[in-house]
């Protein structure tokens, strides 16, 4: 996966935040006292809604008969009766709304201690939710389920169009972890300790790696991390997957490559060779090649996991690689473009023309249209033939670096450092459109089901409707800038981010409903093409 470049990618070790683990039972109960809250595991104990930390037995038989509705039934952070209780990593005990609400606001402790939480994962209290019901039922008391504004989904509809405000996004709440997290249409997870360079994605899980050494494995449907890979010894630059084989790839700044059993997740073997970062990784049918910082490829046979070659030729590091009809292109920092046979490995031509570092590269995936297309830090983006290798065409219109390129089965969209996204016709070599409202460098981009998505250095997400052009939907929650985008492909269900700040972002489509408001499809997810730019 293409994800970083050298001069935007400097080296730093593994963050050492300490995440205070919660006090005893004292502290607690005096940190409850001074700010209302629950104890899972505490039913009776009376510490919100103004509470005097009673016992509920010692509460006024009245205030039990009367409806008045007890503290330990009330959300601290509300004061309201909860309707979907969940727990936090300190036990403490909130409505689910509320309490998503607070951690989408960055905040990263328990409100009532003001702990820092050890993960922010909530857990479905089903005891005081149970007991809830029975008391509501008792004293007549309908149970509302609340749907507040999402921090992290926000749609700005219709937004060329210069019309229609921002519409509130709802999310729904589940009776169990797993379902809950995977029925929200749009989630961002904490994860990594530094930035995230690279994702990639299968049907069923999401792998990303990070400059904290490791790559950690998602699972899809219930989005929990369940697995970290941890033998990189330094940051973790690029990714592929070989689902024929059944093995994923990753290339370090340590100079190797990893190779990950996707069925175990253990290590199979480690791939030496290289002097420098191994920045870039591709697949083309039993081989693996990989580009690096020491301005060689080397070639791999996937299934004895032997050296086949070295590529020499460039002058400079290679940043990105592209596969197409039996040719392996790179692209350079030393403004070239080479063109390798996959199966010879022997050097076929060199493209040149770009006057600046060659930084992303994507082929057509429309098998009539035998091209590719480089993007450059010279502005431009290139068109070559890939059969008689000329270049055909120059697209000019950026006014700064050209950092991304993806593709669909109708255009080429290029993103650059001006904030702007273009979108070229590939059958008529033509600019159809420019897509502005990012604020910040256009840094990744990916395609699904009639969508392009676009991640920034302005820290949003934004969905792109290919018919209309139209931004339908700008997603905030990463509290730093997007740097990798990943679907599984134009049929894609969702999305996946990842950030500088180490966090992953889950994203499906904005739709509208009947009554003109927002709402996610929180269909059943996918997993990723598409990527970041350097």
């Amino acid at each position: 996966m293409d994800v970083c470049s050298a001069d935007d990618a400097p080296e730093s070790g593994p963050s050492t935040t300490t995440e205070n683990e919660a006090g005893d039972g004292a502290a607690a109960a005096a940190s409850a006292a001074a700010a209302p809250g629950v104890e899972v595991g505490l039913p009776n104990k009376g510490v919100g809604g103004g509470g005097d930390g009673r016992d509920d037995s010692t509460q006024p038989h009245d205030q039990q008969q009367h409806g008045v509705v007890p503290p330990h039934f009330q959300c601290p952070v509300s004061m309201e009766l909860m309707v979907d209780p969940v727990m936090v990593a300190t036990g403490h005990t909130y409505d689910r709304p509320f309490i998503q609400r607070w951690l989408e606001q960055g905040h990263k402790t328990c409100p009532v201690t003001g702990v820092r939480l050890r993960h922010l994962e909530l857990i479905p209290n089903f005891a005081l939710r149970s007991a809830i019901q029975e008391w509501a039922a008792a004293n007549g008391r309908t149970l509302n389920d609340r749907q507040l504004t999402s921090v992290t989904e926000k749609a700005v509809v219709d937004q060329m169009g210069g019309g229609n405000p921002m519409m509130t996004m709802m999310m729904d709440a589940s009776s169990s972890l797993a379902d809950a997290t995977a029925s929200i249409p749009h989630c961002v997870l904490e994860g990594h300790e530094e930035i995230v360079w690279a994702v990639e994605a299968t049907q069923g899980y999401l792998f990303s790696a990070s400059a904290d050494k490791t790559i950690r494995v998602w699972d899809t449907q219930t989005r929990r991390c369940v697995h970290v890979l941890e033998e990189h010894t330094r940051p973790v630059l690029s990714l592929v997957v070989s689902l024929q084989h059944g093995k994923l790839f990753s290339g370090s700044y340590d100079c190797s490559i990893r190779v990950w059993d996707l069925t175990t997740f253990r290590r199979v073997r480690s791939l030496h060779g290289h002097t420098d970062a191994v920045r870039s990784l591709a697949v083309a049918g039993d081989k693996l090649f990989s580009g690096s910082y020491d301005s060689t490829l080397r070639a791999y046979d996937i299934n004895t996991l032997k050296p086949l070659k070295v590529l020499e030729g460039h002058t400079g590091p290679v940043r990105t690689l592209a596969v197409l009809d039996g040719c392996l292109f790179s692209g350079s920092y030393d403004k070239t473009v080479r063109v390798w046979d996959t199966e010879t490995l022997e050097s076929i031509t060199v493209l040149e023309g770009h006057n600046d570092a060659v930084r992303a590269l994507a082929a057509s995936p429309v098998p009539d249209l035998k091209y590719v297309f480089s993007g450059s830090d010279d502005s431009t983006v290139r068109v070559w033939d890939a059969t008689t290798f000329a270049c055909v065409c120059v697209f000019e219109g950026h006014e700064d670096n050209v950092r991304v390129l993806t593709a669909d089965s109708r255009y080429l969209y290029s993103g650059s450092w001006d904030k702007t996204i273009r979108v070229w016709d590939m059958r008529t070599l033509q600019c159809v459109r420019v897509l502005e409202g990012h604020v910040e460098a256009v840094l990744a981009l990916t395609v699904m089901r009639g969508h392009l998505i676009s991640g920034s250095y302005d820290t949003t997400v934004r969905f792109w409707n290919t018919s209309t052009f139209n931004c339908v939907g700008k997603f905030e929650g990463h509290d730093d800038a997007v740097r990798v985008l990943t679907s599984t492909g134009e049929d894609s269900e969702c999305v996946y981010s990842g950030s500088y700040d180490g966090s992953i972002g889950f994203w499906s489509l904005p739709v509208m409903n009947s009554a003109g408001s927002a709402r996610a499809d929180a269909a059943a997810l996918g997993g990723g093409g598409g990527g970041g730019g350097g």
